[in-house]
């Protein structure tokens, strides 16, 4: 039984019942924990942060639609798009989130695109060390 379920303790290990404090059962002594989520999926993550995000800031986007609309003089959005004012008014928090998604889907989610110029740019970010230890793992791969 953990302390914090979903956390792995720093000092657990084989042999410990993960309840003993850090320093006993031969480990070392240490006053943190690891944070590692266990069972937790990308999507979940990205859903937290985006909900998150949403609720504190989607609500600056109706703000500010509606700076828009006193800076024209215009009571709501169907003087500015016949037939759809009610539809708009409703909508105003979500052209920022559609914003804000678009944003994070491309910063963290989309999957970066691989080139042989980034690829030779970022062999030559590492040291010596780890250029040799790269070069030994893709011969051992081909």
């Amino acid at each position: 039984m953990r302390m914090i379920p979903g956390i792995v303790e720093m000092c657990s290990g084989p042999g410990s019942t993960g309840l003993a404090p850090c320093g006993t059962d031969g480990h070392e002594v240490h006053e943190h924990f690891d944070f590692v989520l266990t069972n937790v999926y990308p999507v979940q993550f990205h859903a937290l942060l985006l909900a998150l995000f949403a609720s504190v800031v989607a609500p600056f986007g109706g703000f500010l639609a509606s700076a828009i609309k006193r800076a024209y003089g215009v009571k709501d959005f169907d003087s500015i798009i016949p037939g759809h004012g009610g539809v708009m008014d409703r909508m105003d928090c979500q052209f920022l989130m559609a914003l804000c998604t678009w944003v994070h889907f491309n910063t963290f989610v989309k999957m970066a695109t691989v080139s042989v110029p980034k690829l030779i740019y970022l062999y030559n970010m590492l040291n010596e060390s780890q250029q040799k230890e790269f070069l030994r793992y893709i011969r051992a791969k081909s």
